[in-house]
């Protein structure tokens, strides 16, 4: 709320807190300042009047001169204060942009950009523009060098984003026991550039460490002998980004089916695992499958009517076809022992070792 002109003229005169008298008020002052000037001296040559300087050419009493239209001097005391203040806000503002992204860049570890922070603050940079300005640094580009990557893709990412996987990384690599390091910067660029989500790294990890440590001997031997890759090289191969989820997924699936046929005694091809796998096959049901396999190997040995083992495999997992393979070979072995000396039943009843009585 204003205050009275007699007021403002008070604290003007005397050196007081002048942050109330409004605008208006400053031209009434001013203007009264004036009169009051020209009233004590119209020549100007008396008490100097601090808003209007007098051209001093002569004045009507000398040769019918007029006096020149008074000239401004200077900005008033009024928009000085008010310069002031904008200058005041601005540095209000320009401190609050620096301290946002100092903070931030600290976190990214990236304090040694805080000298053109500042200095880009202090050209009343917007927060924006300077982000725009830090991400050009090459020391930006080498904290988050996968950003250029996956902007150029349209995938772009915040920092806090790509901080958050590099955390999970780390988490994941040390609570799967993986090696140290396996998961560190370079690991997580091509990742991230690859555009596997923390979900998807997740999923890779159980998979390398399962297959490096916690699977069977069996499956990991099964998946060297169908994919090339040696047993310490697992982990790594896993946690690859050239290579598709969809495709890993299947190659370890097919080696746990082909493991647990090892397990049970059959050695298994890498087409018939793969098939196994495309057909819902778990591990548990290899398990089960695997050990009927096994019992019933003997029909691939018989003279006539035999099966092989892929048949015989396929048979037992469903295959139709090969399962009337594998009913005509159960067939002919029941025939070879009825004719060839075990007990056989007869119209006159049972009969021992020999041949069937005709």
């Amino acid at each position: 709320m204003g205050i009275s002109i007699q007021e403002a003229e008070r604290r003007l005169n005397s050196g007081g807190d002048i942050s109330a008298i409004t605008h208006a008020q400053w031209r009434e002052l001013e203007a009264i300042e004036a009169r009051n000037n020209a009233a004590a001296d119209p020549w100007g040559g008396g008490r100097p009047q601090p808003q209007q300087n007098y051209d001093p050419t002569p004045g009507p009493n000398f040769l019918g001169g007029q006096p020149s239209a008074p000239q401004q001097s200077g900005p008033s005391e009024y928009e000085k204060w008010l310069m002031e203040q904008e200058r005041q806000r601005k540095i209000a503002e320009q401190n609050k942009v620096i301290a946002t992204l100092k903070a931030a860049f600290s976190e990214y570890g990236l304090d040694g950009l805080y000298g053109q922070i500042t200095k880009w603050a202090r050209q009343d940079y917007s927060a924006d523009a300077i982000m725009l300005e830090l991400r050009k640094t090459n020391e930006y580009k080498n904290r988050f060098p996968a950003m250029q990557a996956l902007s150029k893709k349209g995938r772009g990412i915040t920092e806090a984003e790509y901080i958050a996987f590099e955390r999970e990384a780390t988490r994941l690599e040390r609570e799967y026991g993986l090696p140290s390091g396996m998961l560190g910067k370079d690991s997580v660029t091509d990742l991230l550039t690859n555009e596997v989500s923390a979900k998807e790294l997740g999923e890779r990890v159980v998979m390398a460490s399962n297959a490096s440590q916690q699977v069977p001997d069996e499956m990991r031997a099964q998946f060297s002998k169908f994919y090339g890759v040696r047993e310490g090289d697992l982990a790594a191969y896993f946690l690859d980004s050239d290579r598709a989820m969809p495709l890993l997924e299947r190659q370890y699936a097919a080696s746990n089916i082909a493991g647990q046929g090892l397990i049970q005694g059959v050695d298994t091809t890498q087409d018939i695992a793969e098939d196994l796998f495309e057909a819902g096959v778990t591990a548990e049901g290899a398990r089960e499958g695997f050990g009927r396999v096994a019992r019933d190997r003997a029909l691939t040995q018989g003279k006539s009517n035999s099966v092989n083992q892929e048949q015989l495999t396929r048979g037992t997992f469903g295959e139709s076809d090969y399962m009337k393979k594998i009913n005509r070979a159960r067939s002919a072995e029941v025939g070879q022992y009825a004719g060839g000396g075990s007990f056989v039943s007869s119209e006159s009843g049972m009969s021992g070792l020999g041949k069937a009585n005709n």
